[in-house]
Protein backbone atom coordinates (compact mmCIF):
# COMPACT_ATOMS: atom_id res chain seq x y z
CA UNK A 1 0.00 0.00 0.00
CA UNK A 2 1.52 3.40 -0.97
CA UNK A 3 2.21 5.89 1.79
CA UNK A 4 -0.70 8.32 2.14
CA UNK A 5 -0.08 12.03 1.69
CA UNK A 6 -1.50 13.74 4.76
CA UNK A 7 -1.73 17.45 5.46
CA UNK A 8 -1.06 18.50 9.06
CA UNK A 9 -2.93 21.60 10.20
CA UNK A 10 -2.13 23.27 13.51
CA UNK A 11 -2.13 26.86 14.73
CA UNK A 12 1.46 27.06 15.90
CA UNK A 13 2.41 29.16 18.92
CA UNK A 14 5.03 31.83 18.40
CA UNK A 15 7.93 32.27 18.86
CA UNK A 16 8.30 28.59 19.85
CA UNK A 17 6.02 26.42 17.67
CA UNK A 18 7.43 23.18 19.13
CA UNK A 19 5.86 24.05 22.51
CA UNK A 20 2.33 24.32 21.07
CA UNK A 21 -0.19 22.41 23.22
CA UNK A 22 2.54 20.97 25.46
CA UNK A 23 4.54 19.75 22.42
CA UNK A 24 1.71 17.41 21.35
CA UNK A 25 1.27 18.48 17.67
CA UNK A 26 5.01 18.80 17.06
CA UNK A 27 5.71 15.28 18.29
CA UNK A 28 2.67 13.70 16.65
CA UNK A 29 3.63 15.20 13.28
CA UNK A 30 7.22 13.94 13.64
CA UNK A 31 5.96 10.43 14.47
CA UNK A 32 3.50 10.35 11.57
CA UNK A 33 6.33 11.12 9.15
CA UNK A 34 7.68 7.65 9.80
CA UNK A 35 4.53 6.14 8.22
CA UNK A 36 3.18 8.74 5.75
CA UNK A 37 4.19 11.68 3.59
CA UNK A 38 3.18 14.48 5.95
CA UNK A 39 2.98 17.98 4.51
CA UNK A 40 2.43 21.14 6.50
CA UNK A 41 -0.95 22.82 6.14
CA UNK A 42 -0.72 24.73 9.40
CA UNK A 43 -0.74 28.39 10.36
CA UNK A 44 1.66 30.66 12.21
CA UNK A 45 -0.41 33.79 12.76
CA UNK A 46 1.86 36.81 12.09
CA UNK A 47 2.44 39.10 15.05
CA UNK A 48 0.76 42.06 13.32
CA UNK A 49 -2.34 39.99 12.60
CA UNK A 50 -2.45 38.75 16.18
CA UNK A 51 -2.14 42.30 17.48
CA UNK A 52 -5.04 43.50 15.33
CA UNK A 53 -7.25 40.55 16.29
CA UNK A 54 -6.46 40.98 19.98
CA UNK A 55 -7.33 44.67 19.87
CA UNK A 56 -10.59 44.06 18.00
CA UNK A 57 -11.73 41.48 20.54
CA UNK A 58 -10.56 43.09 23.78
CA UNK A 59 -13.20 43.04 26.52
CA UNK A 60 -13.33 43.88 30.20
CA UNK A 61 -14.57 40.91 32.23
CA UNK A 62 -14.52 40.69 36.01
CA UNK A 63 -12.47 43.86 36.25
CA UNK A 64 -9.80 42.50 33.90
CA UNK A 65 -9.04 43.24 30.26
CA UNK A 66 -9.23 40.01 28.25
CA UNK A 67 -9.27 39.20 24.56
CA UNK A 68 -11.34 36.52 22.86
CA UNK A 69 -9.49 36.71 19.56
CA UNK A 70 -8.75 32.98 19.41
CA UNK A 71 -12.49 32.23 19.58
CA UNK A 72 -13.67 34.91 17.15
CA UNK A 73 -15.38 34.63 13.76
CA UNK A 74 -12.63 36.75 12.17
CA UNK A 75 -9.97 34.32 13.40
CA UNK A 76 -12.07 31.39 12.16
CA UNK A 77 -12.29 32.96 8.72
CA UNK A 78 -8.58 33.71 8.61
CA UNK A 79 -7.59 30.17 9.64
CA UNK A 80 -10.08 28.59 7.25
CA UNK A 81 -8.71 30.55 4.29
CA UNK A 82 -5.06 29.80 5.05
CA UNK A 83 -5.51 26.10 5.86
CA UNK A 84 -7.75 25.47 2.85
CA UNK A 85 -5.23 27.14 0.53
CA UNK A 86 -2.23 25.32 1.99
CA UNK A 87 -3.98 21.94 1.98
CA UNK A 88 -4.88 22.40 -1.68
CA UNK A 89 -1.39 23.51 -2.68
CA UNK A 90 0.18 20.54 -0.85
CA UNK A 91 -1.82 17.94 -2.75
CA UNK A 92 -2.80 16.26 0.52
CA UNK A 93 -5.26 13.37 0.19
CA UNK A 94 -6.54 14.06 3.70
CA UNK A 95 -5.80 16.56 6.47
CA UNK A 96 -5.34 16.03 10.19
CA UNK A 97 -6.33 19.14 12.13
CA UNK A 98 -5.27 19.83 15.71
CA UNK A 99 -8.61 21.09 16.93
CA UNK A 100 -11.71 22.03 14.99
CA UNK A 101 -10.07 24.56 12.71
CA UNK A 102 -11.96 24.47 9.41
CA UNK A 103 -14.38 22.66 7.12
CA UNK A 104 -12.27 21.60 4.14
CA UNK A 105 -12.87 20.47 0.56
CA UNK A 106 -11.12 17.12 1.13
CA UNK A 107 -11.34 14.46 3.84
CA UNK A 108 -10.23 15.78 7.19
CA UNK A 109 -9.77 14.40 10.69
CA UNK A 110 -9.54 16.22 14.02
CA UNK A 111 -7.46 15.50 17.13
CA UNK A 112 -8.88 16.82 20.42
CA UNK A 113 -8.94 16.15 24.14
CA UNK A 114 -12.02 18.22 25.02
CA UNK A 115 -15.01 19.91 23.40
CA UNK A 116 -17.31 22.83 24.03
CA UNK A 117 -20.05 20.33 24.89
CA UNK A 118 -17.78 18.93 27.61
CA UNK A 119 -16.83 22.40 28.83
CA UNK A 120 -20.46 23.49 29.12
CA UNK A 121 -21.28 20.29 31.01
CA UNK A 122 -18.33 20.81 33.37
CA UNK A 123 -19.48 24.36 34.09
CA UNK A 124 -23.06 23.25 34.76
CA UNK A 125 -21.74 20.62 37.18
CA UNK A 126 -19.69 23.26 39.02
CA UNK A 127 -16.33 21.86 37.92
CA UNK A 128 -15.07 24.78 35.84
CA UNK A 129 -15.54 28.47 35.10
CA UNK A 130 -15.94 29.71 31.54
CA UNK A 131 -12.45 30.19 30.06
CA UNK A 132 -10.92 32.79 27.71
CA UNK A 133 -13.25 35.53 29.05
CA UNK A 134 -16.17 33.97 27.16
CA UNK A 135 -19.84 34.13 28.09
CA UNK A 136 -22.32 31.26 27.98
CA UNK A 137 -23.92 32.58 24.77
CA UNK A 138 -20.49 32.81 23.13
CA UNK A 139 -19.66 29.25 24.18
CA UNK A 140 -22.97 28.00 22.80
CA UNK A 141 -22.12 29.61 19.45
CA UNK A 142 -18.69 27.98 19.54
CA UNK A 143 -20.32 24.65 20.40
CA UNK A 144 -22.67 24.91 17.43
CA UNK A 145 -19.81 25.78 15.09
CA UNK A 146 -17.75 22.90 16.46
CA UNK A 147 -20.58 20.47 15.84
CA UNK A 148 -20.77 21.63 12.22
CA UNK A 149 -17.05 20.91 11.80
CA UNK A 150 -17.60 17.49 13.41
CA UNK A 151 -20.49 16.68 11.05
CA UNK A 152 -18.31 17.13 7.95
CA UNK A 153 -15.23 15.39 9.36
CA UNK A 154 -14.17 11.98 8.11
CA UNK A 155 -13.23 11.14 11.68
CA UNK A 156 -12.36 12.53 15.09
CA UNK A 157 -9.40 11.28 17.11
CA UNK A 158 -10.25 11.51 20.81
CA UNK A 159 -7.33 11.65 23.20
CA UNK A 160 -9.11 9.33 25.64
CA UNK A 161 -11.82 6.70 25.87
CA UNK A 162 -13.72 9.07 28.13
CA UNK A 163 -13.78 11.80 25.48
CA UNK A 164 -14.65 9.31 22.73
CA UNK A 165 -17.76 8.28 24.70
CA UNK A 166 -18.65 11.92 25.28
CA UNK A 167 -18.41 12.72 21.56
CA UNK A 168 -20.85 9.90 20.81
CA UNK A 169 -23.24 10.27 23.75
CA UNK A 170 -23.40 14.07 24.03
CA UNK A 171 -22.12 15.61 20.79
CA UNK A 172 -23.92 12.98 18.68
CA UNK A 173 -21.07 11.70 16.48
CA UNK A 174 -21.50 8.28 14.89
CA UNK A 175 -19.36 5.76 16.82
CA UNK A 176 -17.64 4.56 13.65
CA UNK A 177 -16.17 8.04 13.09
CA UNK A 178 -14.64 8.35 16.57
CA UNK A 179 -11.19 6.85 17.22
CA UNK A 180 -9.32 6.78 20.52
CA UNK A 181 -5.74 8.05 20.11
CA UNK A 182 -3.90 8.13 23.42
CA UNK A 183 -1.02 10.62 23.34
CA UNK A 184 2.65 9.99 23.79
CA UNK A 185 4.84 11.50 26.48
CA UNK A 186 6.55 14.87 26.15
CA UNK A 187 9.10 14.49 28.94
CA UNK A 188 10.92 11.16 28.50
CA UNK A 189 13.63 9.91 30.88
CA UNK A 190 16.10 7.14 30.13
CA UNK A 191 17.99 4.74 32.32
CA UNK A 192 17.04 2.33 35.09
CA UNK A 193 14.00 3.03 37.23
CA UNK A 194 14.67 4.36 40.75
CA UNK A 195 13.89 2.06 43.70
CA UNK A 196 11.97 4.59 45.85
CA UNK A 197 12.46 2.75 49.13
CA UNK A 198 10.76 3.84 52.37
CA UNK A 199 10.62 6.30 53.98
CA UNK A 200 8.99 8.08 51.05
CA UNK A 201 8.29 11.78 51.55
CA UNK A 202 8.78 13.66 48.27
CA UNK A 203 5.61 14.74 46.43
CA UNK A 204 5.63 16.25 42.92
CA UNK A 205 3.04 18.32 41.06
CA UNK A 206 3.54 19.48 37.46
CA UNK A 207 0.75 21.80 36.31
CA UNK A 208 0.61 25.18 34.60
CA UNK A 209 -3.00 25.84 35.60
CA UNK A 210 -2.47 25.46 39.33
CA UNK A 211 -5.99 25.97 40.69
CA UNK A 212 -7.78 24.09 37.90
CA UNK A 213 -5.44 21.17 38.55
CA UNK A 214 -6.37 21.14 42.24
CA UNK A 215 -3.24 22.88 43.53
CA UNK A 216 -5.10 24.52 46.44
CA UNK A 217 -6.36 21.09 47.49
CA UNK A 218 -2.84 19.64 47.34
CA UNK A 219 -1.50 22.44 49.56
CA UNK A 220 -4.26 21.87 52.13
CA UNK A 221 -3.53 18.13 52.14
CA UNK A 222 0.21 18.81 52.50
CA UNK A 223 -0.43 20.94 55.59
CA UNK A 224 -2.42 18.09 57.14
CA UNK A 225 0.28 15.56 56.31
CA UNK A 226 3.10 17.65 57.75
CA UNK A 227 1.10 18.32 60.91
CA UNK A 228 -0.40 14.88 61.53
CA UNK A 229 1.75 12.31 59.68
CA UNK A 230 5.32 13.41 59.00
CA UNK A 231 6.72 16.97 59.10
CA UNK A 232 9.41 15.92 56.59
CA UNK A 233 6.92 15.41 53.73
CA UNK A 234 7.59 17.97 50.99
CA UNK A 235 6.00 19.09 47.73
CA UNK A 236 7.74 20.28 44.56
CA UNK A 237 5.59 22.45 42.27
CA UNK A 238 6.51 22.92 38.60
CA UNK A 239 4.65 24.86 35.93
CA UNK A 240 3.26 28.30 36.91
CA UNK A 241 5.41 31.28 35.97
CA UNK A 242 4.74 32.96 39.34
CA UNK A 243 3.47 31.58 42.62
CA UNK A 244 -0.32 31.49 42.04
CA UNK A 245 -1.55 32.22 45.58
CA UNK A 246 -1.07 35.14 48.02
CA UNK A 247 1.78 35.02 50.49
CA UNK A 248 4.30 32.89 48.67
CA UNK A 249 4.97 29.15 48.92
CA UNK A 250 4.25 27.69 52.38
CA UNK A 251 6.66 25.59 54.43
CA UNK A 252 7.57 22.33 52.76
CA UNK A 253 6.93 23.60 49.22
CA UNK A 254 9.72 23.98 46.68
CA UNK A 255 8.39 26.16 43.85
CA UNK A 256 10.44 25.76 40.66
CA UNK A 257 8.26 27.60 38.13
CA UNK A 258 8.42 26.52 34.47
CA UNK A 259 11.07 23.96 33.59
CA UNK A 260 12.18 22.44 30.25
CA UNK A 261 11.13 18.91 29.41
CA UNK A 262 14.46 17.28 30.22
CA UNK A 263 14.43 18.77 33.72
CA UNK A 264 10.83 17.64 34.27
CA UNK A 265 11.76 14.12 33.14
CA UNK A 266 14.54 14.03 35.74
CA UNK A 267 12.16 15.22 38.48
CA UNK A 268 9.96 12.13 38.09
CA UNK A 269 12.92 9.99 39.15
CA UNK A 270 13.74 12.19 42.16
CA UNK A 271 10.30 12.05 43.77
CA UNK A 272 8.18 9.42 45.49
CA UNK A 273 4.59 10.28 44.49
CA UNK A 274 2.97 12.39 41.78
CA UNK A 275 -0.14 14.34 42.81
CA UNK A 276 -2.60 15.89 40.32
CA UNK A 277 -6.26 15.93 41.48
CA UNK A 278 -7.43 17.99 38.47
CA UNK A 279 -10.92 19.47 38.54
CA UNK A 280 -10.90 19.71 34.75
CA UNK A 281 -8.60 17.52 32.66
CA UNK A 282 -8.54 16.64 28.99
CA UNK A 283 -6.06 13.83 29.53
CA UNK A 284 -3.11 14.53 31.81
CA UNK A 285 0.01 13.58 29.83
CA UNK A 286 2.11 14.24 32.95
CA UNK A 287 0.34 11.30 34.61
CA UNK A 288 1.46 9.04 31.76
CA UNK A 289 4.99 10.41 32.06
CA UNK A 290 5.02 9.61 35.78
CA UNK A 291 3.74 6.03 35.61
CA UNK A 292 6.11 5.31 32.71
CA UNK A 293 8.92 5.92 35.21
CA UNK A 294 7.32 3.75 37.89
CA UNK A 295 6.11 6.77 39.87
CA UNK A 296 2.64 6.18 41.41
CA UNK A 297 0.07 8.96 41.01
CA UNK A 298 -2.82 10.43 42.94
CA UNK A 299 -5.38 11.76 40.45
CA UNK A 300 -9.15 12.26 40.39
CA UNK A 301 -11.79 9.70 39.48
CA UNK A 302 -12.98 11.80 36.53
CA UNK A 303 -12.43 12.41 32.83
CA UNK A 304 -9.53 10.42 31.35
CA UNK A 305 -7.50 10.13 34.54
CA UNK A 306 -8.68 6.57 35.40
CA UNK A 307 -7.31 5.46 32.00
CA UNK A 308 -3.80 6.09 33.37
CA UNK A 309 -4.14 5.73 37.13
CA UNK A 310 -5.39 2.29 38.18
CA UNK A 311 -6.10 2.12 41.93
CA UNK A 312 -3.75 -0.25 43.72
CA UNK A 313 -1.55 -0.65 40.62
CA UNK A 314 -0.38 2.78 39.47
CA UNK A 315 -1.86 4.95 42.21
CA UNK A 316 -5.14 6.10 43.75
CA UNK A 317 -8.13 8.20 42.67
CA UNK A 318 -9.73 11.03 44.63
CA UNK A 319 -13.55 11.12 44.64
CA UNK A 320 -14.28 14.57 46.12
CA UNK A 321 -12.74 17.89 47.15
CA UNK A 322 -11.88 17.04 50.76
CA UNK A 323 -8.23 17.74 51.73
CA UNK A 324 -8.49 15.04 54.41
CA UNK A 325 -9.43 12.43 51.77
CA UNK A 326 -6.50 13.50 49.61
CA UNK A 327 -4.11 13.46 52.57
CA UNK A 328 -5.27 9.95 53.45
CA UNK A 329 -4.69 8.71 49.90
CA UNK A 330 -1.21 10.25 49.85
CA UNK A 331 -0.24 8.80 53.23
CA UNK A 332 -1.52 5.34 52.29
CA UNK A 333 0.28 5.38 48.94
CA UNK A 334 3.61 6.49 50.43
CA UNK A 335 3.51 3.56 52.87
CA UNK A 336 2.37 0.90 50.38
CA UNK A 337 5.36 -1.18 49.25
CA UNK A 338 3.16 -3.37 47.03
CA UNK A 339 1.88 -0.32 45.14
CA UNK A 340 5.45 0.72 44.31
CA UNK A 341 6.34 -2.81 43.22
CA UNK A 342 3.28 -3.04 40.94
CA UNK A 343 3.81 0.41 39.44
CA UNK A 344 7.45 -0.37 38.78
CA UNK A 345 6.55 -3.66 37.08
CA UNK A 346 4.06 -1.90 34.76
CA UNK A 347 6.40 0.96 33.82
CA UNK A 348 7.89 -0.65 30.71
CA UNK A 349 4.49 -1.58 29.28
CA UNK A 350 3.10 1.90 29.94
CA UNK A 351 6.18 3.62 28.50
CA UNK A 352 5.77 1.60 25.29
CA UNK A 353 2.08 2.45 25.00
CA UNK A 354 2.32 6.17 25.76
CA UNK A 355 4.77 6.79 22.93
CA UNK A 356 4.43 9.14 19.99
CA UNK A 357 5.63 6.47 17.59
CA UNK A 358 2.63 4.30 18.51
CA UNK A 359 0.30 7.30 18.27
CA UNK A 360 1.66 8.40 14.90
CA UNK A 361 1.40 4.90 13.43
CA UNK A 362 -2.15 4.54 14.75
CA UNK A 363 -3.25 7.88 13.26
CA UNK A 364 -1.79 7.04 9.85
CA UNK A 365 -3.41 3.57 9.90
CA UNK A 366 -6.88 5.07 10.49
CA UNK A 367 -6.47 7.78 7.84
CA UNK A 368 -4.93 5.34 5.33
CA UNK A 369 -7.74 2.83 5.85
CA UNK A 370 -10.30 5.54 5.23
CA UNK A 371 -8.60 6.62 2.01
CA UNK A 372 -8.36 3.03 0.78
CA UNK A 373 -12.01 2.38 1.54
CA UNK A 374 -13.19 5.51 -0.26
CA UNK A 375 -11.01 4.76 -3.31
CA UNK A 376 -12.56 1.30 -3.59
CA UNK A 377 -16.19 2.45 -3.43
Amino acid sequence: MPRPRIGFACVWDQPNPAATWSHTPWQLRAAMRGYADVVDAGVSVPARVQLALKALHARRRGGKLVTTWRQSRLTDAYLHRVIRRRAGASGAQAVLQIGDLAILDRPYFLYQDFSFDALLQAHDEGRAAFPFGLTRSHLLRRRDRQRRVYERAAGVFAMSRWFARHLVDVSGLPPERVHVLHPGRSAVADGPLPERRAPRRRLLMVATGFLGKGGDLVLAALALLRREVDPAITLTVVGPRVWPLPGGPPDGVDFLGPRPRDEVAALYDRHDLFVLPSRLEGFGIVLAEAVARGLPCIARDAYAMPEVVEPGVTGSLLTGDDPAELAGLIASALADDSLYAKCRSRAGELAAWFSWDRAGRQAVDVIGSYLNATENT
